[in-house]
Protein backbone atom coordinates (compact mmCIF):
# COMPACT_ATOMS: atom_id res chain seq x y z
CA UNK A 1 0.00 0.00 0.00
CA UNK A 2 1.33 3.72 -0.67
CA UNK A 3 -0.15 6.91 0.79
CA UNK A 4 0.37 9.45 -0.88
CA UNK A 5 -0.38 13.46 -1.22
CA UNK A 6 -1.48 15.78 -3.68
CA UNK A 7 -1.44 19.41 -3.75
CA UNK A 8 -3.39 21.18 -6.19
CA UNK A 9 -3.05 25.09 -5.49
CA UNK A 10 -4.78 25.11 -2.05
CA UNK A 11 -6.54 21.95 -1.81
CA UNK A 12 -4.34 19.20 -0.50
CA UNK A 13 -5.78 15.37 -1.00
CA UNK A 14 -4.22 12.20 1.10
CA UNK A 15 -5.36 8.90 -0.06
CA UNK A 16 -3.56 5.37 -0.32
CA UNK A 17 -3.35 2.91 -3.56
CA UNK A 18 -3.33 -0.99 -2.83
CA UNK A 19 -2.53 -3.37 -5.30
CA UNK A 20 -4.59 -6.47 -4.49
CA UNK A 21 -5.08 -9.30 -6.08
CA UNK A 22 -4.20 -7.89 -9.54
CA UNK A 23 -6.85 -4.80 -9.25
CA UNK A 24 -5.87 -1.48 -8.29
CA UNK A 25 -7.70 0.28 -5.51
CA UNK A 26 -8.15 3.99 -4.20
CA UNK A 27 -9.02 4.50 -0.46
CA UNK A 28 -9.96 7.34 0.79
CA UNK A 29 -11.36 9.04 4.04
CA UNK A 30 -12.44 5.15 4.89
CA UNK A 31 -13.86 4.50 1.13
CA UNK A 32 -12.53 1.75 -0.88
CA UNK A 33 -12.63 1.82 -4.96
CA UNK A 34 -11.08 -0.15 -7.40
CA UNK A 35 -9.30 2.17 -10.37
CA UNK A 36 -8.29 0.44 -13.97
CA UNK A 37 -5.87 2.93 -15.98
CA UNK A 38 -6.00 2.09 -19.72
CA UNK A 39 -3.36 4.17 -21.63
CA UNK A 40 -4.83 5.44 -25.15
CA UNK A 41 -1.92 7.22 -26.41
CA UNK A 42 0.93 9.60 -25.92
CA UNK A 43 0.06 11.30 -22.43
CA UNK A 44 -3.75 10.10 -22.52
CA UNK A 45 -5.36 7.62 -20.89
CA UNK A 46 -8.63 6.38 -20.02
CA UNK A 47 -8.89 6.40 -16.04
CA UNK A 48 -12.23 4.15 -14.71
CA UNK A 49 -13.05 4.30 -10.83
CA UNK A 50 -16.04 2.48 -9.68
CA UNK A 51 -17.27 1.95 -13.05
CA UNK A 52 -17.41 5.72 -13.98
CA UNK A 53 -15.09 6.22 -16.62
CA UNK A 54 -13.14 9.56 -17.80
CA UNK A 55 -10.48 10.34 -20.41
CA UNK A 56 -7.75 12.41 -18.96
CA UNK A 57 -4.57 13.64 -20.21
CA UNK A 58 -1.29 13.99 -18.47
CA UNK A 59 2.15 16.16 -18.65
CA UNK A 60 4.69 16.54 -16.44
CA UNK A 61 5.35 20.49 -15.75
CA UNK A 62 8.00 21.83 -13.63
CA UNK A 63 5.97 21.77 -10.57
CA UNK A 64 4.76 18.14 -10.88
CA UNK A 65 1.72 17.37 -13.35
CA UNK A 66 -1.12 18.83 -15.39
CA UNK A 67 -3.66 17.46 -15.66
CA UNK A 68 -6.26 17.76 -19.02
CA UNK A 69 -9.77 17.05 -18.87
CA UNK A 70 -12.20 18.34 -21.53
CA UNK A 71 -10.62 21.82 -22.10
CA UNK A 72 -10.19 22.39 -17.86
CA UNK A 73 -6.11 21.85 -16.94
CA UNK A 74 -5.07 21.54 -13.24
CA UNK A 75 -1.57 21.76 -11.74
CA UNK A 76 -0.75 18.94 -9.10
CA UNK A 77 2.86 17.63 -7.31
CA UNK A 78 2.18 14.49 -6.21
CA UNK A 79 4.55 12.52 -3.56
CA UNK A 80 4.76 10.05 -0.71
CA UNK A 81 2.66 11.78 2.45
CA UNK A 82 5.32 10.92 5.04
CA UNK A 83 7.88 12.71 2.76
CA UNK A 84 5.59 15.49 2.43
CA UNK A 85 5.04 15.79 6.46
CA UNK A 86 8.86 15.45 6.70
CA UNK A 87 9.72 18.18 4.49
CA UNK A 88 6.95 20.36 6.01
CA UNK A 89 8.59 19.65 9.67
CA UNK A 90 12.01 20.42 8.26
CA UNK A 91 10.35 23.65 6.40
CA UNK A 92 11.82 22.30 3.25
CA UNK A 93 10.39 23.86 0.31
CA UNK A 94 9.92 22.10 -3.43
CA UNK A 95 12.66 22.67 -5.61
CA UNK A 96 15.83 22.13 -3.54
CA UNK A 97 18.46 20.52 -5.23
CA UNK A 98 18.35 17.20 -5.62
CA UNK A 99 21.74 14.97 -6.59
CA UNK A 100 20.35 11.53 -6.35
CA UNK A 101 17.12 10.39 -8.17
CA UNK A 102 15.31 7.85 -6.43
CA UNK A 103 12.45 5.50 -7.54
CA UNK A 104 9.25 6.94 -6.76
CA UNK A 105 7.37 3.51 -6.50
CA UNK A 106 8.43 0.00 -6.80
CA UNK A 107 8.12 -0.86 -10.77
CA UNK A 108 10.33 -1.92 -13.90
CA UNK A 109 12.86 0.13 -15.93
CA UNK A 110 12.07 0.23 -19.39
CA UNK A 111 14.51 2.32 -21.18
CA UNK A 112 17.47 4.88 -19.88
CA UNK A 113 18.49 7.87 -22.02
CA UNK A 114 21.57 9.02 -20.79
CA UNK A 115 25.17 7.88 -19.25
CA UNK A 116 27.89 8.56 -16.85
CA UNK A 117 29.44 11.97 -17.59
CA UNK A 118 26.30 12.98 -20.06
CA UNK A 119 25.59 16.84 -19.52
CA UNK A 120 21.58 17.27 -18.75
CA UNK A 121 19.04 19.95 -18.15
CA UNK A 122 17.01 20.03 -15.24
CA UNK A 123 13.71 18.62 -16.38
CA UNK A 124 15.66 16.30 -19.16
CA UNK A 125 14.28 12.68 -19.34
CA UNK A 126 16.40 10.29 -17.42
CA UNK A 127 14.66 6.98 -17.71
CA UNK A 128 11.16 5.38 -18.54
CA UNK A 129 9.69 3.55 -15.61
CA UNK A 130 6.83 1.68 -15.85
CA UNK A 131 4.60 1.27 -12.71
CA UNK A 132 1.27 0.58 -11.72
CA UNK A 133 -0.02 -0.01 -15.35
CA UNK A 134 1.70 3.36 -16.56
CA UNK A 135 5.12 4.45 -18.05
CA UNK A 136 6.66 7.18 -16.05
CA UNK A 137 8.83 9.79 -17.58
CA UNK A 138 11.60 10.26 -14.87
CA UNK A 139 13.09 13.23 -15.33
CA UNK A 140 16.38 15.27 -13.93
CA UNK A 141 15.58 17.41 -11.29
CA UNK A 142 19.04 19.69 -11.40
CA UNK A 143 20.90 20.51 -14.25
CA UNK A 144 24.53 19.18 -14.27
CA UNK A 145 27.00 15.82 -14.84
CA UNK A 146 25.74 12.55 -14.56
CA UNK A 147 27.89 10.75 -12.38
CA UNK A 148 26.14 7.41 -12.19
CA UNK A 149 23.41 5.28 -12.80
CA UNK A 150 22.32 2.34 -10.86
CA UNK A 151 20.27 0.89 -13.11
CA UNK A 152 19.86 -0.85 -16.71
CA UNK A 153 16.69 -1.32 -18.62
CA UNK A 154 14.49 -4.27 -17.45
CA UNK A 155 15.52 -4.57 -14.24
CA UNK A 156 13.35 -4.41 -11.35
CA UNK A 157 13.30 -1.26 -8.59
CA UNK A 158 12.20 -0.44 -5.46
CA UNK A 159 10.61 2.31 -3.94
CA UNK A 160 13.11 4.75 -2.81
CA UNK A 161 16.08 3.03 -4.77
CA UNK A 162 18.57 5.05 -6.23
CA UNK A 163 18.51 5.31 -10.32
CA UNK A 164 20.97 7.98 -11.04
CA UNK A 165 23.39 10.38 -9.04
CA UNK A 166 24.75 13.63 -10.00
CA UNK A 167 27.77 15.38 -9.97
Amino acid sequence: MRKLQVNSGTKTFQFELEHYNGHLYINENGSRKIVDIKRLGLNRYSVIIDGRSIEVGVRRSEEGYQIFKNSQSSNFIVEDYDVARIKKVAGIKDGVAAKNVLAPMPGLIVSIGCKGGDEIKKHDGLLVMEAMKMENDIKAPVSGKVKNIFVEAGQSVDKGQKLVEFE
